[in-house]
This record gives structure tokens, sequence and C-alpha cells, in this order.
């Protein structure tokens, strides 16, 4: 049972039927969230229910937009590990560093969370084919999901999609396609869902991908036992998910499940597309969109972030920071987090952690915070852009180094 009650645009209050697709079209720029009936969720005591529930984001089905979660589709998706970092914590004079995996979901990055709830509300309503752009690890959940569901998948993807993304599309049996010139994706999506009456789900365009990704919220606190971290680092593309990890504290916070203020985000971006780090360092409300895009192939290549309003806003009530990080400072991180923790993290990712670094080197955070990276995809997802390990060849036991 959900409660779920309508959608509402989060700037102007317009409410719409939630019984139907609806792609947003809020002229105030306002994002299409869905909403729910929390003060009745609070009284049926719905958070004494989690505890048992599944051990995957389907736990949280009462929060979520799906009728029927038993007839979810799920790959097994969500409920990743928080793991503490102690050998990475005390080189960074930290007293708690976490590590949320969600290179632990089944294609190998968080998108999974998106794909699995927006497609299982689609397919109640009826929706038969999607179709979105993505830097290539969205189209790779989007392709399999869509699989599981029965329901078509057209992705646009950049020339220089990871090989693992491509082949996730291809083999789903996806209609994927690359276009050279990154900045016309969304453009040409939009186009061919009005043309052909796909349903558009590009990245904030529509309501339920964020309710799939604000379970990572809902993971963290419940993993804390019911408490929040002080600072939270997230590597940032479009701003879907930090828009949806807060969405999830404001319910429980409603909800009455945690106490206490906001823990601080901090964004980190690469150098050369870094249009939140920008506006925010100027001291503006909204981001310009970005020019040449300089940045390795994989995530966080959005010049014009849909969610970079939501998110600077997020970032200055929260009192957090945007850090911009260099392609080498990001691939530093991916082989540091590897040898101290065991955890191999995309290079995307991996800006979390260099973005502590730098964060902890300016005095932005102290070494008494309790700390959370966000890993949001495997660093399998990402071998042609990891230098290759020049390992040597022995013949036998002597020649193995002491």
């Amino acid at each position: 049972m959900s409660y779920l009650t309508h959608l509402e645009c989060a700037v102007c209050g317009k409410r719409l039927n939630a019984d139907v697709p609806q792609n947003n079209h809020c002229g105030d720029g306002g994002l299409l969230f869905a909403r729910y009936d929390l003060a009745r969720a609070s009284r049926e005591s719905a958070r004494d229910k989690i505890r048992n529930g599944p051990a995957s984001l389907w736990r949280y089905a009462p929060l979520l937009p799906v009728q029927r979660s038993q007839d979810a589709v799920t790959l097994g998706e969500g409920w990743t590990p928080m793991l503490r970092a102690p050998r990475l914590a005390a080189v960074l004079g930290l007293s708690e560093l976490r590590v949320k995996d969600e290179g632990r979901n089944p294609s190998g990055t968080f998108k999974d969370r998106g794909a699995a709830v927006a497609l299982t509300r689609y397919r109640e309503l009826g929706v038969k084919t999607v179709a979105l752009n993505s830097s290539g690890n969205a189209a790779g959940s989007w392709a399999l999901y869509a699989a599981r569901a029965g329901i078509a998948c057209v992705n646009i993807l950049p020339t220089d999609a990871q090989p693992a993304s491509r082949a996730q599309c291809a083999m789903a049996g996806a209609r994927t396609y690359l276009v050279e010139d990154w900045h016309l994706s969304g453009k040409i999506v939009a186009q061919a869902c009005a043309k052909n009456g796909w349903f558009n789900v590009c990245t904030l365009l529509e309501p339920y991908r964020t309710e799939g990704k604000k379970t990572i919220g809902l993971e963290i606190a419940e993993q804390y036992g019911w408490k929040l971290p002080d600072v939270v680092f997230y590597p940032m593309g479009g701003g879907l998910g930090a828009i949806a990890i807060y969405k999830a504290f404001a319910e429980i916070m409603e909800l009455g499940w945690v106490s206490g203020s906001l823990l601080r985000l901090f964004i980190t971006q690469y150098e050369g597309c870094a249009p939140v780090v920008k506006a925010f360092n100027e001291g503006k409300e909204q981001c310009e969109p970005w020019g040449k895009l300089e940045v390795p192939p994989g995530g966080l290549k959005s010049p014009n972030p849909p969610g970079g309003r939501a998110v600077l806003k997020l970032l200055r009530d929260t009192g957090g920071k945007a850090i911009a990080v260099s392609t080498q400072g990001a691939l530093a991180a991916v082989a540091e987090i590897a040898q101290r923790e065991g955890i191999f993290s995309c290079p995307e990712s991996a800006t979390a952690l260099a973005g502590l670094q730098q964060a902890l080197a300016e005095g932005s955070i102290t070494s008494n915070e309790r700390i959370l990276i966000i890993n949001t995809g495997s660093g399998l997802k990402s071998i042609p852009v990891l230098s290759e390990a020049r390992l040597p060849t022995i013949r036998s036991s002597a020649d193995l180094a002491v």
C-alpha cells in the first residue's frame, strides 16, 4: 500500500493527478514531486513495519508511489551497505568516515533505484515506451529494467559513452543511438517523444525517478539508527540524486522519524564541467550553461544541470559547498579508496573523495564531524578510463618480489 496522494510543483504548489503519466511543465522552473499522506503514515506507524521489509529499496514501499509493490519491476536493487572506512579516516585525520556503496546495485550504479520505481509506476499507468538521454549509466539501467518490465526503451548517448553502458543497452534490446553534440540530446528526446507518443523520462522531467533515488536518503537514516551524519559528499551531474536524498530527509523529519538539523551537503564536479561550482562561487541562484566539456567518459556530464537551481539552494540552506576536482585527482582517489578500503569506485564517484580531501585542506569541514561519501557506481563500469595495471609476468616462485 502506498500513501501517495498527488503530484505537486515544489515552487508554486500546483497539484496534478498522480493516476496518469505526467511530465514536468512547470513554467516557474519548479520540480514536480510526488506527495504523500504523511500524517496518516505517522499514525499507522509505517516506520515500525519497515524493519521487517525486504532487504531492498522496496522495504520503503509505503513512501513510494507504487500501488502494488508485490508486482514491482525489481532486480534486487537498494539496501546497499554503509561501509565504515577506518583506514582512510585515519589517513585523513577524521574521527568517522563511511561510504554508501551504490556500486552493489544490479547494473553497477545507483541509477537502478530510479529505474526500478519509475518503471514499476509507469507500467501501472500503462506507458508502453520510455525515452531518455544519458551519459551512460542511466541508459544501461533503464534498458535492463525496461526489459524486465516489458516496456520499450529508447536511449540517446554521447559518442564516448562507456562500453559497459553501451553493452547493457544493446544486450537488453533498447533502441540506442549516439549523438556527437551532447548539448542537443535533451532536445532530440523531447522532439522524438512529441512525435512518436513516447514518454519522456529525462532527468527531472517526470516525478518518479526522484522517488526511487530518495530511497538512498531513507537507507542513510535507517542505517545510521534513524539519525543523520553531519556531512555528505555527493558527485553531481544533473542533480537529481542530491535533490531526492534531501526530499527523503524532509519527509522523514515531517514524520518525526529523525530530528535535528539537516546534514551539510557538499557536491563535487569535474573541473571540465562544473556549472554548479561556478554558480556557487559567484553567488548565483542558477547555473549558466557550460561550454566545452572536458571530462572523461562516464557520468557528471551535465552542462546545464536541470537540478542546478534546487541544488544551489540546498548547498546554501545546509551550509555546504560545491567543489571542482581535476580528472587526475579523481583517478588518484579511485586508487586511494581501493588501496585503503578495498572499495572499487568509478572515477566520477571518486570525485567525492577528492573533494573531501580539498575540503579538509581548506578547513571547510572539521575532523570530528561524521562524514558520509556516496559512491554512486562501481569501477567495473569504467575500466577503459582507468589506467591499465602493469603487472609482471613470472616463470616460478623465485621471480616473486619479497
